[in-house]
């Protein structure tokens, strides 16, 4: 067998056409699915094998460490089926990693020495805060976090502070152009990089210095780009740098999974290839191997909405499979209700394992509910990209605020949170505290209050710990006289912890902000939930049961939860995308734009998610939504009105509301005879009748038994199996009282008592 015959063994004709095309420039537009990396590797492995040029001559960029391992394993195995012998190191990197290559052997030429050091977010941060107390500049007033993205942003565009000072666009202020420059030279005076110094830094040597790029040009003969769809400006640079010579470039994308402009991916790259290199060749592969034809047509039939396109249309061979399943709950409990229960009976009936299942969702916080759920019928989950909501620092900092309001002992939420958000209390006039305090055999907050009295520090340092005392004074009596749902809304205003996060600027502080919109609504649920026994303590009690049992392997078998924007390059037979409603998915910041290029990426990070999906495919949204605790009646999201009614099974388990007159335009409603005429022009009250899976409300009494049950007409008998919503599966242990007093002990499998009044603890009979 030739090497041709060899590597386009069981392509199909366009996959062909690009495995053997090796010389001038390439564009594979590569649809989902599509077998894009089976392409790039078996066309490396053909121009090595051809002898077009040496193993250590093709460069082959991609953007994650994982995606270039695979990569890489993929040819030498290629390549040692084909009896080719590499006695040389491949060059299949990401960006990064091909720059700090290039660096290591050049980074002298930039005034450096060679032994330089490299600094991730968190060091970056440190640094600008460092300049920014020279600078004499109030990071209160001007977060540290601004200054860092905007500087990031700045080096992806491959603008130096000079370069800014010389450009005629105002694209920075003039103290973040004095913090740029200061921080650069700081860097230096450490010899070290941010992230973004190794792109940029890699482009100055090839820039200052000609002979440097030639040399890397006639190395790399041939360079191939993976997910080209995803590159930034600075990245996009050095790609035209290292290919203009030869122009052998190869790139491989989809502009339909351009998600991540919010990072500086510029969706023009790919469109305008055809532009950079007119005499460029285009190969397109549109058959999609991996999801059933319904899923394929769904997702296609969504994308062509988009303007920013290429023309191809994705299809497949496979199956048409099940119908889309647009399913419709009350609230966002409910959701999570369906789902979970969902994975449950499917898995009971063989229909896969759990590792079959993974669940998507456009905001980090919205995966609380869905944990509460899967954590109630015991299927094990683990989440990709984040970490439990409730060991969140964000999430973890508010409780700690709220355990020292009503504990002033706990020492360990004092340290946690006394300089949170940054107020001068450094780190060592809190090990001063803490000395002061095991001296005298005070608490630390008892220790911080002598340090005030006793002017132990200087003036400026006990005026901050006074002011941080004083603070924690009025929380500890607010707790003792407001009801739960109130003191959390005291516990943000008062310490200005959400103030803070509002000044910061970043992805990451809206995320975090999120994450404190969902807490929210968790103690407003646990208010309704357990009535007067919603108290402070009780609430922080479950809460630490909750993270505390919580001991779950996730490296087993396991649904998975992940953020949409995180689910790319990833496949699952069983995918729920939950949330698929008007201001969130798309958001609302992309709905209320007036740029339509933000509802466009919107689109594209939905098809992402219905092209993870192999089998089946679930969009799910909810007739109310809780968003900072007040209620929020969104219509279904635009994106399931553009899928063909003849691909998808509706279903709704939500009655239509009283206010439905009052709400129907914004609820997606005409009036209240109509109510659930959906976009897609589907009547959910035909399909009231949902005949899978029923999840009512309980009854009015809302502990779910009847009154004229065994056990003294209580209902309860000891002995007997209960579920809880958020501990589990239990036994009765002990009853005391009778009525709306009737309160009952339960026995969890962690071997726990919990003690809950039968009205409100919503429990469930086994």
């Amino acid at each position: 067998m030739d090497i041709i015959e060899f590597v386009t063994k069981n392509m199909n004709p366009p996959q062909k056409d690009a495995i053997e095309t090796m010389t001038g420039p390439l564009l594979i537009l590569a649809g989902a699915g599509s077998g894009k990396t089976r392409v790039l590797t078996h066309r490396m492995a053909n121009i090595i094998g051809q002898g077009a040029a040496a193993p250590d001559g093709v460069l082959c960029v991609t953007f994650t460490n994982k995606a270039a391992k695979e990569m890489e394993h993929r040819i030498y195995k290629i390549l040692a089926d084909m009896g080719v012998m590499i006695r040389e190191q491949l060059w299949i990197n990401t960006f990064h990693s091909f720059c700090v290559r290039v660096l290591r052997s050049h980074i002298t030429l930039l005034d450096y020495k060679p032994f330089f050091t490299i600094y991730d977010s968190s060091d970056q941060l440190s640094q600008i805060k460092k300049v920014m107390t020279a600078l004499s500049i109030n990071d209160k007033m001007y977060p540290a976090k601004n200054f860092q993205s905007r500087i990031s942003h700045a080096k992806m565009l491959g603008l130096s502070p000079e370069a800014f000072g010389k450009s005629s666009q105002r694209l920075m202020d003039q103290k973040t152009f004095e913090v740029y420059k200061a921080y650069e030279v700081e860097m230096k005076r450490a010899n070290s990089l941010d992230f973004d110094d190794l792109l940029m830094k890699t482009y100055d040597l090839f820039r200052m210095y000609p002979d440097i790029l030639k040399m890397y040009q006639e190395k790399f003969q041939f360079i191939m780009v993976d997910e080209y769809q995803d590159t930034n400006h600075i990245q996009y640079l050095l790609v035209q740098m290292l290919a203009k010579a030869h122009r052998n470039l190869c790139v491989v994308g989809d502009e339909d999974q351009s998600i991540y402009s919010w990072r500086g991916a510029d969706i023009k790259n790919i469109l305008n290839f055809e532009k950079d290199f007119p005499e460029a060749k285009v190969v397109k592969l549109e058959e999609n191997y991996r999801s059933s034809a319904n899923i394929v047509n769904a997702a296609t039939s969504v994308i062509k909405n988009n303007s920013q396109r290429k023309d191809k249309t994705l299809f497949t061979s496979n199956p048409e499979g099940d119908l889309i399943n647009a399913r419709e709950e009350r609230n966002e409990y409910d959701e999570a209700k369906f789902v979970a229960k969902t994975i449950q009976t499917m898995t009971n009936e063989g229909e896969g394992s759990f590792n079959d299942y993974a669940v998507f969702y456009r905001t980090n916080a919205q995966s609380r509910v869905l944990e509460e759920q899967l954590r109630t019928l015991a299927i094990p989950y683990r989440l990709v990209g984040g970490v439990r909501f409730y060991e969140r620092m964000e999430i973890k900092d508010m409780l700690s605020f709220m355990k020292l309001s009503i504990n002033p002992a706990d020492d360990i939420a004092l340290k946690r949170i006394i300089n949170v958000p940054a107020r001068g209390i450094g780190k060592t006039t809190v090990d001063k505290i803490e000395e002061l305090s095991a001296q005298n055999s005070l608490t630390m907050f008892n220790g911080a209050q002598k340090a005030i009295q006793d002017k132990i520090f200087n003036a400026g340092t006990t005026g901050k710990l006074r002011r941080f005392v004083d603070m924690m004074e009025e929380l500890q009596n607010s707790a003792l006289t407001f009801r739960l749902t109130d003191f959390y809304h005291i516990v943000l205003d008062r310490t200005e912890y959400l103030a803070a996060l509002k000044k910061d600027e970043s992805p990451e502080a809206q995320a975090r902000i999120e994450n404190l919109e969902e807490l929210d609504n968790a103690i407003a649920q646990f208010a309704k939930e357990r009535g007067e026994e919603s108290t402070l303590t009780s609430f922080l009690e479950e809460m630490a049961l909750v993270s505390d049992v919580d001991s779950l392997d996730q490296e087993q078998n396991s649904v998975t939860l992940m953020t949409l924007h995180i689910s790319k390059g990833l496949e699952y037979p069983y995918v729920f995308i939950v949330g698929v409603e008007e201001n969130l998915f798309p958001s609302g910041r992309a709905s209320e734009s007036d740029n339509p290029e933000d509802v466009e990426e919107e689109r594209r990070l939905a098809y992402v998610g219905m092209t993870r999906a192999r089998k089946k495919l679930w969009l799910t949204y909810t007739k109310m939504r809780r968003v900072w605790g007040q209620e929020q009646f969104n219509a279904p999201s635009r994106f399931i009105s553009e899928i063909p009614q003849n691909l998808v099974s509706y279903k709704s388990a939500a009655e239509a509301p009283r206010f439905v007159s009052r709400y129907g335009d914004s609820s997606g409603a005409d009036s209240s005879s109509n109510w659930g005429q959906t976009s897609a022009g589907f009547n959910r009250n035909k399909a009231r009748e949902d005949q899978d899976f029923d999840f009512q409300s309980f009854p009015d009494d809302e502990d779910g038994f009847s009154d004229t049950a065994s056990g003294g007409g209580t209902g309860y008998n000891k002995g007997m199996r209960v579920r809880h919503p958020t501990f589990g599966v239990g036994t009765v242990y002990a009853m005391e009282g009778t009525g709306d007093n009737l309160k009952v002990s339960i026995m969890f499998t962690d071997n726990t008592i919990k003690k809950f009044v039968a009205k409100y603890a919503r429990l469930e009979r086994v």
